[in-house]
């Protein structure tokens, strides 16, 4: 027997409206909605395919005409929905068509001429569309994005429209999309593996490199990558050095631009609030850096929001925004209660040579250092020494440990643990290597 759905919640009116119908007709309803074919219903019923399509699209336009008459806005809403999305979660739909099993929803949907829409051939049970192909072009819009960073895609696929109650990372891994992430973290085409890599990677370095470089940054030989890259017309060769940059780069090398951030400051200035998809790619139009580097300007607290959602200088009156609360890493403990905020770092050759440490963007946001530029500072306790954390619209960083991982007798590998005293602006330095393990030993 079929499970048509009669142990849905009570008193719920799509409830009340399945139990008008026929046993038989919600049992051939029930079984549609589970993907039975209209064979196999004959089969079970003792009657023809035809007879089967017959009985079932009665039953639909029952079904249909008597939740209409139940509830007439709920049709409505939903289709008026659907002409502003490409799809809709089956999770927002129970919301209003409330029934445990989830078999009476879909047949109700179904009657309504609604289906789940497609991905790659696959098809997305946990959502519905008007067509299967709804989704179609968007994800290949989305595709064609590549290669892009693991963090870009959901904003990619954001900014085109794409439900964000779509497992993005799933469907852009089915076997079928032309895109594959690889072992770096980043979105790549099929097609084109490494050679996206070495895109991504030269791109991240903001000038030319040798193709021996690039090489091992993409774990390929120096011959072949210099091969694959004089295919591309992403890339050109810069005479008579011999290293590789990319096509949008300028051929001298030099920009009327500093970097990113006045670039997005100069095209909102010149062409007024934008949205981010329009931002994006006119800042990258002037100058070439990648997607990550652009959202990340969008922190500095001259960029804000209109009322309208579009982004634009606060000086012609968006309203400022604060960065959104980072993931916290591995490395790092907030004890509210105590006040205390610590983390763990490895002793490198930027620690030992004393240049400033790049951190978790996690820290500084708890430290409220949420927009760019904003720093602040904690003292050494049992020294006068001060050490500024600061936030950038590129990186969070604090100022140098030199002096206490000498002064400590720290080495290269060491590691060391910064202890915060939030509410005192103190700081301490602890040497933690785990016994027997300690490059000192």
């Amino acid at each position: 027997m079929e499970k048509t759905g009669d142990g849905a919640l009570e008193g719920d009116w799509l409830v009340d409206v399945w139990r008008t119908l026929d046993q038989r007709s919600r049992d051939m309803l029930t079984m549609r909605a589970k993907n039975r074919t209209l064979d196999s219903i004959g089969r079970a019923y003792g009657v023809s395919r035809e007879r089967a399509r017959q009985v079932i699209r009665n039953a639909q336009c029952q079904l249909s005409e008597k939740a209409r008459c139940a509830a007439p806005e709920w049709a409505t809403g939903i289709f008026e929905l659907l002409e502003t999305r490409a799809a809709v979660s089956d999770d927002y739909l129970s919301e209003t068509l409330r029934d445990d099993s989830g078999l009476v929803r879909a047949s109700l949907l179904m009657a309504e001429g609604l289906c789940h829409p497609k991905a790659w051939s696959e098809e997305l049970t946990d959502h519905w569309s008007l067509s299967p192909e709804a989704l179609d072009g968007l994800l290949r819009e989305l595709a064609e994005e590549a290669p892009c960073r693991k963090d870009e895609l959901r904003d990619h696929a954001a900014n085109i429209g794409l439900p964000e109650s779509l497992d993005i990372d799933s469907i852009m891994s089915a076997g079928k999309s032309p895109l594959v992430l690889d072992e770096s973290g980043s979105w790549v085409r099929r097609t084109a593996k490494k050679r996206d890599a070495a895109y991504l990677w030269l791109a991240d370095q903001g000038e030319p490199r040798r193709a021996e470089a690039i090489a091992e940054a993409i774990a390929l030989n120096s011959h072949a990558t210099a091969e694959a890259l004089r295919r591309d017309n992403r890339f050109r060769q810069v005479r008579p050095e011999g290293t590789w940059a990319l096509t949008d780069w300028p051929l001298d090398g030099v920009s009327e631009h500093t970097n990113a951030l006045d670039v997005m400051i100069q095209v909102l200035a010149d062409l007024g609030p934008l949205p981010r998809r329009e931002l994006t790619n006119e800042v990258r139009r002037r100058y070439p850096v990648s997607y990550s580097r652009v959202q990340q300007c969008l922190i500095s607290s001259r960029i804000g929001l209109t009322p309208d959602g579009r982004i634009g200088l606060v000086e012609h009156g968006a309203l400022s925004t604060e960065e959104k609360e980072p993931r916290r890493p591995d490395n790092a403990v907030h004890d509210e209660e105590l006040g205390l905020l610590a983390f763990r770092l490895t002793v490198d050759k930027d620690v030992v040579r004393g240049s400033g440490i790049i951190i978790s963007p996690w820290i500084t946001w708890q430290l409220g250092l949420r927009q760019a530029p904003m720093e602040k500072s904690f003292t050494l306790q049992g020294s006068d020494r001060q050490i500024v954390f600061r936030r950038v619209t590129s990186a969070a960083q604090m100022s140098s440990l030199r002096l206490e991982v000498s002064e400590q007798g720290m080495v290269l590998g060491c590691e060391l643990a910064v202890v915060l005293r939030l509410q005192h602006g103190t700081m301490t330095i602890r040497h933690v290597c785990a016994p027997g393990a300690c490059p000192t030993a």
